[in-house]
């Protein structure tokens, strides 16, 4: 199906701006809005702080890629953190000016948020809006790979420079209701700035015609077992560690279940040796990063994400894109996807033992599983689709600038 349409009046040009270009969920939203905006005949630009396999996704469909090299040095080392930031806003300026940026639009950036927030002039310039893609958004531990001793301090300057300049930006784009709340818990009274936005997906992948035989096969994966699938970061956030202890409890009592394990990240090493501790490295497959997810998740029966925390997952959506049943934590934008007992199994978080039950009902009951993988991919194409996330954005985008005006 052609995603061309008539361009939509006016033709906005608009700045994704990403942390980095890995592969993960938030950045597959700038390629799934970027490749929409597009479609419906605006002009998006992105640009990251650092390169990653998805810059090939973006020019391949003809969008253009700016990098721009991000700042460095530790925050004591003061007169270096200066002279790079004001670098950089210079450059952002001249990526402005350069391409005519009416709208830019900030996903993963933290500190880079608030020197975004800078670049509208008095009376003019740019629309600027945030993106929260976590509930959890405020700076954690992981996110310092050393002097973890300044968690508290830079956390409290966070929050205070989110609150402070959170007035000179035009929106801050939640993309589930409760991604809302801790917005507001965080930043106090922003809820005029707020705008709900639920990530969706691009369909058409999960249409194409897949040899789910040929992928089992070169997966080494029995053609009669019950696949599993998660796609994830290895961090610990998505719970693998959890996925890992439920597994083992399966282990002989449905000897025919495999997981498949797809993405990479700083705790994939310890979540190998657990399973390799736990006995059932056979049986839980680490893949590593994918490029063709769609063709593995055609290839499974159902889909898994025991998250802590969330913000609303694209690996959840894709996974009901593609008609697969789905146990997910009841957490923080999952139970606004998965309606439990229907499209999937909502379960508590951290709680391996209920996981292992949910996993077991999915392995027993191939036609309920069939029925809520149906049911998953039409509650997507009715909720969660690509087209209406980017058309909310673009209405949005339009009557702010019109009120700019």
């Amino acid at each position: 199906m052609s995603t061309r349409a008539e361009p939509t009046s006016p033709r906005l040009t608009v700045l994704q701006l990403v942390g980095n270009l890995d592969i993960g969920g938030a950045q597959q939203v700038v390629v799934t809005l970027a490749k929409y905006l597009a479609a419906d005949g605006h002009r998006p630009v992105v640009c990251s702080f650092r390169d990653g396999p998805l810059r090939a996704d973006l020019e391949a469909l003809g969008i253009p890629v700016v990098l721009v090299r991000g700042r460095r040095g530790s925050v004591l080392a003061v007169h270096r953190v200066v002279r790079e930031t004001l670098r950089v806003r210079r450059e952002l300026r001249e990526i402005v000016r350069r391409h005519g940026i009416d709208v830019i639009q900030t996903h993963l950036l933290r500190s880079l948020d608030f020197l975004v927030a800078t670049l509208p002039r008095r009376g003019g310039g740019p629309l600027v809006y945030w993106t929260f893609h976590n509930y959890n958004f405020m700076l954690r531990a992981e996110h310092l790979s050393t002097q973890r001793w300044l968690l508290r301090p830079k956390r409290l300057v966070y929050r205070s420079l989110y609150r402070v300049l959170s007035g000179r930006v035009h929106g801050l784009v939640a993309v589930s209701d409760e991604v809302r709340t801790a917005i507001l818990d965080e930043l106090g009274d922003v809820d005029d700035k707020i705008i709900v936005i639920p990530n969706g997906v691009d369909v058409d992948r999960h249409d194409a015609p897949i040899d789910r035989a040929a992928v089992r096969d070169e997966l080494s994966v029995g053609r009669d077992d019950t696949v599993l699938a998660m796609v994830g970061t290895f961090k610990r956030q998505k719970g693998h560690l959890h996925l890992v202890e439920a597994a083992t409890r399966l282990r002989e009592s449905h000897p025919d279940l495999r997981f498949l394990l797809v993405g990479d990240g700083p705790l994939r090493a310890e979540v190998e040796d657990a399973a390799r501790r736990a006995g059932v490295d056979d049986v839980v497959r680490f893949l590593g990063s994918r490029r063709d997810v769609a063709r593995i998740l055609a290839a499974s029966d159902g889909f898994v994400l025991p998250s802590l925390w969330e913000g609303l997952p694209i690996a959840l959506l894709e996974a009901m894109a593609a008609g697969l049943p789905c146990v997910a934590t009841d957490v923080s934008g999952t139970e606004q996807v998965v309606v439990d007992g229907e499209t999937g199994i909502l379960i508590p978080p951290g709680d391996p033992l209920a996981l292992a039950k949910a996993l077991e009902q999915l392995a027993g009951d191939p036609q309920r599983v069939r029925r809520m993988g149906a049911a998953g991919r039409q509650r997507i194409d009715a909720l969660f689709s690509a087209r209406a996330q980017t058309r909310d954005h673009v209405d949005r985008f339009v009557a702010d600038l019109r009120a700019a005006r």
